[in-house]
């Protein structure tokens, strides 16, 4: 093998490609097997026919000799500043680029300023403004006019793009995981395998697709994304490989008892200022007309466009946008997973608007909070439609089944309240090129700090 990294394990061989259809379906659901759906053959399959606009996959398979012993998922995309941070998302989620901004602002200063003192203490560099010295060279006038007006139009134009939105800046990232998903769900080791003895394998096969997507540059960037304590394995070899770490907003994970049955089920378990703070919100929702009702796949296409509306109505206010679903995503999953997805719609009392969703969906003993959306207008109002839509989600998880249900990493108070605890995350960021990655560290001590949840226990002991 050709590879760059000593630490490498000797025999190691890839198979590369950009569909999960390409590549030995057995040797990847041998990999995959303990891995989850996120990770299956079927659920990369439905992404590839709904993949969002700027996103493409790229998956690899490590074998020792025959035997394949890593499943490797990748995605590229190609992103605008513009779509990183919201325009309701307010200053904090606009931290990073403004600070990119002003410095690039404070460069162009300096130079006008360097270009304007040789304006003044070089005599020739007036010629453009019609104005001759008694001592100047007869050589350089005609040169010495034709530069400086280049210069200065070189300035002007710098100065105006410095003064252009730094949003319509492309950025091309490279990531290891999977951007719509929330957790570890990049990369899979074979059962009986040692993953710090692997993950230098993991690192050469991403650094191989990066050389392979043509549009990549030297300067763009690698994530590796959204690891947990489970993944200790990886730190030494990427930091090996000159990635930095950086923490992320916590997965915010409930755990729920076998003997529950229903909502009604956990707030029994709960202490009565918990379960009565709850309850009085779910009062409110009543007091505003709305009701909460579980829709079919069949009902989940007739309101694809409804849905996707409400979705890019919380969407499009994140700090983060990355990527952006596409209208048939929602129902596709509906469509695929039967019973493991459930999507619920709060609707007025009598009416067939809808207000908002929220789907769950079932991976094993596992269930996710997928994704969520609600009437940004009618919320204002006050109606906690919000609210009634995280209890909605913990109901059809424990309706599944499930030990545990994750919930996502926005709104960690709320969901402290009703028993959920931060699950810590941290990711991996590097450039390609040497010389800029040494600024990686001043990029990530740009951004804001993840919120930390808070601490509560509303479950009796």
């Amino acid at each position: 093998m050709s590879g760059r990294g000593r630490d490498v394990p000797e025999g190691i061989r890839f198979a590369f490609a950009d569909s999960i259809a390409f590549l030995n379906a057995g040797d990847w659901d041998t990999v995959a097997a303990r891995s989850g759906l996120f990770m299956s053959r079927r659920f990369l399959a439905l992404l590839e026919r709904n993949l969002p606009e700027n996103l493409a996959t790229h998956y690899a398979l490590a074998y020792l000799g025959d035997r394949p012993v890593v499943a490797i998922v990748a995605q590229s995309l190609d992103i605008r500043i513009a779509d990183l941070s919201s325009r309701g998302a307010g200053e904090e989620g606009r931290g990073l680029w403004r600070s990119v901004e002003a410095a690039a602002g404070r460069s162009i200063t300096r130079a006008r300023k360097r270009f304007l003192l040789f304006d003044v203490l070089l005599p020739w560099a007036r010629l453009d403004a019609g104005t001759k010295a008694a001592d100047e060279p007869e050589l350089w006038p005609g040169v010495a006019s034709s530069l400086w007006r280049q210069w200065r139009t070189l300035l002007k134009a710098a100065e105006h793009v410095a003064e252009l939105p730094v949003a319509w800046v492309h950025q091309r990232m490279l990531v290891c995981g999977n951007l719509l998903t929330t957790g570890p769900h990049g990369v899979a080791f074979a059962e009986g395998e040692d993953p710090a003895r692997l993950w230098p394998a993991v690192e050469e096969a991403v650094y191989r697709i990066r050389r392979s997507v043509k549009l990549f540059g030297d300067s763009d960037l690698v994530m590796i994304k959204d690891l947990t304590a489970d993944q200790k394995d990886a730190a030494a070899a990427l930091r090996h490989f000159h990635f930095r770490r950086f923490e992320t907003e916590p997965n915010m994970v409930l755990p729920l008892k076998p003997g529950w049955r229903s909502f009604e089920d956990c707030l029994g378990d709960m202490r009565s200022e918990y379960r009565s703070r709850i309850k009085k919100t779910l009062k409110e929702l009543e007091a505003w007309d709305v009701v909460l009702e579980r829709l079919g796949p069949e009902q989940v296409k007739e309101r694809a466009s409804e849905i996707h509306g409400l979705y890019l109505q919380v969407h499009e206010r994140q700090k983060l946008r990355l990527v952006t679903i596409r209208p048939g995503w929602i129902h596709s999953l509906a469509d695929c997973f039967g019973d493991d997805f459930r999507t619920v719609v709060a609707r007025p009392k009598g009416g067939d608007r809808l207000l908002g969703f929220v789907t769950v969906i079932r991976d094993g003993d596992s269930a996710y909070g997928y994704y969520i959306g609600f009437d940004k207008a009618t919320a204002a109002k006050g109606t906690p439609l919000y609210l009634g839509l995280v209890y909605a989600g913990v109901g059809q998880g424990i309706a599944m089944g499930a030990e545990r249900i994750y919930l996502g990493r926005t709104a960690l108070a709320p969901k402290a309240q009703i028993g959920a605890r931060a699950q810590p995350m941290h990711g991996y960021l590097r450039f390609q090129n040497p010389a800029l990655n040494l600024a990686v560290p001043s990029i990530l001590a740009l951004l804001p700090a993840p919120e930390k949840p808070p601490e509560r226990h509303p479950f009796k002991t």
